[in-house]
């Protein structure tokens, strides 16, 4: 077991050397631990205890995000900043643990991130989770770079999203949720999110795999392998949508399965 963590360890300082770039202020986490806790045989705990800690060391002169998407919001019709756990992995529910991380009041879609850039993402007002004023287009302006850490990009990249919204595909439509804003149990007042929402009927037919194809044609991601256990698919912002942009307006049901329709 200890020769596993110290192999695990030094493949995963070998990626995030790997990764960071000195021109690449703004960086994206978008994790899962399951791979490596299976190839390396180490337990879950340890390996995102490492993960969050070595890209707070190594990354630390960068504004780091973490997606912190809940469903709270919508199951029961409340959001809390500090207790509304992630369900977007272990590596984000110990970012919200911590206090160094800031986290943005998307009952929906928010993120938890440090670094120089978070006094400007506290002064967005967003007017839709993937459209003017949210992170998202503000990652998007700044060109950020996305890493999918352990996840390939159709299921680690959700800022692929908001090219569905800005070309309007006809299986999402707009959808306002209501709830009440908390934070660490105290009320803070009413809140509201106005989101791309897809149709229901849609949910068993969305396949967010073929839009990643213009990806590898265009060569517009890199994918950096150091073990079965650690990789990352490694892209831009800009190029994630508007590659997106012009798939959708080609096949404007692209990511829908029709064939039993």
């Amino acid at each position: 077991m200890k020769n596993n963590k110290k192999i695990f360890l030094y493949d995963l300082i070998r990626i995030f050397k790997k990764i960071k770039n000195n021109k690449d202020k703004i960086i994206v986490f978008q994790t899962d631990i399951i791979p490596a806790a299976i190839y390396y045989k180490i337990y879950g705990k340890f390996i995102s205890r490492k993960i969050f800690k070595n890209i707070q060391k190594i990354f630390s002169n960068k504004t780091i995000f973490f997606p912190a998407f809940s469903n709270e919001f919508i199951e029961k019709k409340k959001f809390d900043i500090k207790l509304s756990k992630p369900y977007t992995g272990s590596i984000p529910n110990l970012a919200l643990k911590s206090k160094n991380f800031f986290r943005t009041e998307s009952p929906l879609h928010s993120f938890l991130l440090k670094g120089e850039k978070v006094e400007e993402i506290k002064k967005l007002k967003q007017m839709t989770t993937w459209g003017k004023g949210s992170v998202f287009e503000w990652l998007y302006n700044k060109n950020a770079l996305w890493v999918s850490l352990n996840l390939d990009l159709s299921r680690g990249c959700a800022i692929h999203h908001m090219s569905e919204e800005i070309v309007k595909v006809p299986y999402r439509f707009f959808k306002t949720f209501k709830g009440k804003l908390y934070n660490d149990n105290k009320y803070l007042g009413n809140i509201s999110e106005k989101k791309f929402s897809y149709h229901l009927k849609w949910s068993k037919k969305l396949n967010y795999k073929k839009w990643t194809k213009i990806m590898r044609k265009e060569k517009d991601f890199k994918k950096i392998v150091v073990s079965k256990g650690l990789f990352a698919n490694v892209t831009y912002a800009r190029d994630v949508v508007d590659r997106s942009v012009l798939f959708y307006k080609k096949y404007p049901y692209g990511s829908v399965d029709l064939e039993n329709e």
